[in-house]
């Protein structure tokens, strides 16, 4: 079995997670970061770890003649809009949000409103897009100015395959709603699994008075029986459709959100690939979960983690007290604190400007892991004097 991972070098937790899943088969494989259009395969199967590079693994099925991936379907799981037409097309119209591809501004709705790249990454903010507004006149306040011209013709962007994109404005969905994900996997014979479900806590943060972004800062496994029958059944619906409707074979799923409130379930943000939470998961359980799972033989899930912002004071470090007894519990990804370092309000789970969050794992069935979060938010704060 000969395997090839297509990523961007950015990408680098997924394609070590990925590799380490193949080694633990025994099974070859090469990775290929640039120059896509100019692969020498052929290889039995392919593994695209950005959704912005289906295009490319659809392309190289045709060729090689594989059969987990069409034209079509790369297009859909690639585009947030054409997924979202799709999911409609197709009778899940009520699980999914107002949005449009707007090139004047009668297009607009009159809600509040979230703008989005049709093809892109939320982690990718540029103060523009992914940026929400309370009313389409806000928005149209603090649009760039050629905003209707550039979405008329669509825009190619290096960072995401240079695949045409357009902006998407979609409906908000409410802050206080309740947000669950799941993990998915869709097997060789179409047959579709659910790994895992998480619970997501969301932040406001405003950016001015009338533009806000709103971002994970708690991300939490929770045990099935936790998560509302009707959700459960969406999902399962969902990935139905994917696999008897796109002939999807040997694909992750990081999603959809979906956001549940009163008797409302929409979804957003479907990723087709392995995502942060499964590679989590991965080295809780050494490394064999995600080899388990292409390998079919689901492990049972009696794990779980908290990923949470530490949610520190804002303020300029003067002194800090040795924090080593609790390093085990912060991500590898945090800051380091040391004196004259400025703490900032941090926006989400990963951010790029300060981050320190802690990540708590323990068994499924013990006590909430909030009580312990508490306790290492409460010691590491102590250990901090500000001037």
């Amino acid at each position: 079995m000969k395997n090839l991972i297509l990523a961007y070098e950015r990408g680098h937790h997924r394609i070590k997670s990925m590799s380490k899943a193949l080694k633990n088969l025994d099974q070859e494989f090469d990775i290929v970061t640039k120059d896509f259009d100019n692969i020498q395969g052929p290889y039995n199967k392919i593994w695209t770890l950005s959704e912005s590079l289906l295009p490319i693994q659809a392309k190289y099925e045709r060729e090689w003649d594989l059969h987990d991936l069409s034209d079509a379907a790369a297009k859909i799981l690639t585009d947030k809009k054409k997924f979202d037409d799709f999911c409609c097309k197709i009778g899940l119209e009520d699980l999914i949000p107002k949005s449009v591809i707007p090139t004047k501004k009668e297009d607009l709705f009159s809600c509040p409103i979230v703008v989005k790249p049709t093809i892109g990454s939320g982690s990718k903010q540029d103060g523009f897009t992914y940026s929400s507004f309370y009313s389409k006149e806000e928005f149209l306040e603090n649009m760039p100015d050629n905003f209707f011209t550039i979405n008329k013709e669509g825009f190619r962007d290096q960072k995401f395959n240079n695949e045409k994109s357009y902006y998407m404005i979609q409906e908000k969905l409410p802050s206080h709603a309740k947000i669950y994900a799941p993990y998915f996997f869709i097997d060789n014979n179409g047959n579709f699994n659910n790994i895992f479900w998480i619970r997501m806590q969301t932040k406001t943060i405003a950016r001015s008075n009338s533009k806000f972004i709103e971002m994970p800062i708690s991300v939490e496994v929770v045990d099935r029986i936790d998560v509302p029958d009707k959700l459960k059944e969406a999902a399962n619906t969902l990935y139905e459709s994917l696999s008897d409707m796109l002939n999807l074979r040997n694909f992750f799923f990081a999603g959809p959100d979906f956001y549940i409130w009163d008797n409302n379930i929409k979804l957003i943000d479907c990723n087709p690939r392995i995502g942060q939470g499964l590679e989590i998961m991965d080295k809780m359980y050494n490394n064999k979960l995600i080899s388990s799972i292409i390998n079919g033989n689901q492990i049972k899930i009696n794990k779980r983690f908290l990923w949470k912002s530490a949610e520190l004071k804002p303020g300029k470090i003067k002194n800090i007290k040795d924090y080593s007894h609790i390093k085990k519990h912060i991500t590898v990804t945090s800051h380091v604190l040391e004196p004259e370092m400025t703490i900032l309000e941090q926006s989400n789970v990963s951010d790029n400007y300060f981050n320190l969050s802690f990540q708590i794992e323990q068994d499924i069935k013990k006590p909430d892991m909030n009580q312990t979060y508490q306790a290492l938010r409460s010691k590491l704060q102590d250990c901090i004097e500000y001037y």
